[in-house]
């Protein structure tokens, strides 16, 4: 039997028909040559007519870089599953696809290939990949923390401005327990309310911002702020928690209320936190009984001071009066600036000699 006579052999009325059906690529190889090419295969192929491709060779249809996989001849290819190639129309328009060899049952030398269209499959996966590096790079720009961690606290990602934040290299929170970055004192607190958060027990408090403390790798401890989200990746449940380091915003409020409550010049507390200190030793005196007093301190001719030598030379004797009225009394009582060169001192729980 001629390779002609076994090519119409290999493809029956009937299989000649199911070949048809199909929406892959599928033609035959006989001699490296093409000797049949189904429907599919010609609008692929962008043909107009199956006798357009009869005799071409099918390495011409092989974009130049993939050509090597024809080298590897079709007995070689016939054992291996789909391999990813490029293809050239007859137009010139290339497509990505995927080929499979196999013999061709009953007939020598002749093999039987398919090859899909996956195109859009790539232009989606690209998009896919795109889109994530976007993400990344997002991920990467942002100036807050962002970790995600498993349901049973492991780290499964950590963007640069957690691992900068928490003073670890880049990649070395992967895989470590999110209680890691909670400090030593205060863990059980902070990890029974992340346990409560993941358990669910207050999906009210899931996504709110709470303040709380973290720690650096150095085992430093400073406040941060987080939220943490949930979310699904299949059929796994993922957390994904926001931290912001407040250092500088926890300093500049503890600056505001010093401000507020302590004098500028000396660091003694001013009239506001003297009123609130005699109130409370007033009521402690109502309440346990005993006695206390307070002190007016007015400095004598401490104008001339200023006069003669300037007000940066009356400023360092304030200071030094300030000091010198804080040695003098126990960590119970008060000494308080009230004025230019007025003080008052509050004594809490004193004895009268008898």
């Amino acid at each position: 039997m001629t390779a002609s006579g076994a090519t119409r052999t290999a493809v029956t009325a009937i299989e000649h028909q199911l070949l048809e059906l199909v929406s892959p690529l599928v033609c035959l190889i006989e001699g490296g040559q093409i000797a049949f090419i189904n429907q599919a295969g010609m609008r692929m192929l962008a043909l107009s007519d199956a006798r357009d491709a009869v005799g071409l060779t099918f390495e011409s249809l092989v974009v130049e870089d993939y050509r090597f996989l024809m080298d590897a001849g079709w007995d070689l290819l016939a054992g291996e599953d789909f391999l990813p190639l490029k293809l050239k129309r007859v137009d010139g328009t290339l497509f990505e696809a995927e080929l499979r060899v196999r013999n061709a049952p009953g007939a020598r030398g002749i093999y039987l290939i398919e090859a899909r269209d996956t195109s859009k499959i790539v232009r989606a996966a690209e998009g896919v990949r795109e889109r994530e590096e976007r993400l990344q790079a997002i991920l990467h720009s942002v100036a807050e923390g962002i970790v995600t961690f498993s349901e049973a606290g492991t780290i499964e990602s950590a963007n640069p401005a957690v691992e900068q934040m928490f003073g670890y290299g880049s990649g070395q929170l992967s895989g470590r327990p999110f209680a890691d970055l909670l400090p030593a004192e205060g863990r059980e607190e902070q990890g029974t309310l992340l346990d409560d958060l993941l358990s669910g027990r207050f999906p009210q408090m899931m996504g709110r911002t709470v303040e709380g403390a973290g720690r650096r790798a150095d085992d430093r401890a400073f406040p941060v702020e987080v939220s943490i989200t949930e979310f699904r990746h299949g059929r796994q449940r993922l957390f994904t928690a926001i931290l912001r380091d407040i250092s500088e915003r926890k300093e500049h409020e503890a600056h505001i209320r010093r401000l507020a409550h302590h004098d500028s010049l000396t660091g003694l507390p001013n009239r506001n936190l003297l009123d609130d200190r005699i109130t409370h030793a007033a009521a402690r005196v109502r309440r346990h009984g005993g006695r206390m007093a307070v002190l007016y301190v007015d400095l004598d001719k401490f104008k001339p001071i200023n006069d003669t030598y300037g007000h940066e030379a009356g400023d360092l004797v304030l200071r030094e009066v300030s000091l010198r009225l804080s040695t003098c009394i126990r960590a119970s009582d008060t000494v308080a600036r009230v004025g230019g060169n007025e003080f008052v001192v509050v004594i809490e729980e004193i004895v009268l000699a008898d």
